[in-house]
């Protein structure tokens, strides 16, 4: 059964706080990452043609993985759900999970405000958890966001979500034929990226490596570094890691073009392509077209 996917990541919907009693801790720096350029290069007037164009291409399933919001501000949870409201409309078509941003603050965090915003996009509010998406192609997601008093990108899959993922993952027959793992941390990048995931990676990245290596094939779609990728990782060989890039972001150095990625599922075939935004108009850029079981001595990598 062919299946039509868009995967979207670090929207980071922002939000200007001048509450006293909100501009403590994290935040703080969050709000001086806005003044200081963050708003300029994440414009929101961008979010309504980002929609648009998802709606056009008529996907079957939406996958966003994380950091809808810059510091997990009330009002960015609110202002998200009204600019993505026109894909929102069918809960069963989307799918979230959180990024660090998402968790900014040890409030955000300890009262699951990114779960009490989008929690209905989630076939469960406790990772990990597997979504069926058809009869043949089903999401695992995970959730390796955390709260540390002091501010650190870096991330952490808990041993508990760790141990029950491998469970759910222990018996193929039980997994859905095509599987696609969501989590916001990369465990891999292509060369140009490797410092930049370096210094905001998975603190356990080799153990989360370890037990993906055992699952089989599978599409593993993330966010977090502001680039757009298709990989087949040589750490974890019979994976192909999309990396959606950030729809809004401005690059200066015009070398990440904002966009979003289209993953085109038909039996044992994925084609991917990159939606990007070229500041004039949409241009589709091919990433990579070839069978899910490839392994990483099959394909190059392709980046945008």
């Amino acid at each position: 059964m062919a299946l039509r996917l868009i995967h979207l990541s670090d929207i980071h919907v922002w939000r200007y706080t001048w509450n006293a009693r909100r501009l403590f801790g994290l935040r703080i720096l969050g709000v001086m990452e806005l003044l200081m350029g963050r708003a300029r290069r994440f414009p929101m007037d961008r979010l309504d043609a980002v929609v648009d164009r998802v709606r056009s291409l008529d996907p079957d399933h939406i996958l966003i993985t994380g950091d809808l919001t810059t510091t997990a501000l009330p009002s960015e949870f609110q202002q998200a759900r009204r600019l993505l409201a026109p894909i929102l409309g069918d809960r069963e078509r989307v799918t979230m999970i959180p990024g660090n941003h998402d968790r900014t603050t040890r409030r955000s965090y300890f009262t699951r405000r990114f779960e009490a915003a989008f929690g209905e996009f989630m076939p469960s509010t406790t990772f990990p958890w597997i979504r069926r998406l058809d009869d043949e192609t089903g999401i695992l997601g995970m959730d390796a966001t955390r709260w540390h008093w002091h501010f650190s990108p870096r991330g952490y899959l808990p041993e508990g979500q760790l141990a029950a993922a491998r469970a759910l993952t222990a018996d193929p027959a039980n997994l859905p034929r095509r599987l696609i793992v969501a989590c916001h941390y990369p465990v891999a990048a292509p060369p140009l990226y490797r410092v930049e995931l370096a210094l905001k990676r998975l603190e356990n990245e080799q153990a989360v490596r370890d037990w993906l290596k055992t699952i089989g094939p599978h599409l593993y779609c993330c966010g977090h570094v502001h680039a757009a990728w298709a990989i087949r990782p040589e750490e974890i060989p019979n994976q192909l890691c999309l990396n959606s890039g950030s729809p809004t972001m401005i690059d200066p150095t015009g070398l990440r073009l904002p966009g979003f990625l289209e993953i085109l599922l038909d039996d044992d075939r994925v084609a991917v392509s990159h939606h990007a935004w070229t500041g004039a108009d949409w241009k589709v850029v091919p990433m990579i077209e070839d069978s899910l079981t490839a392994t990483a001595s099959d394909l190059p990598s392709f980046t945008a």
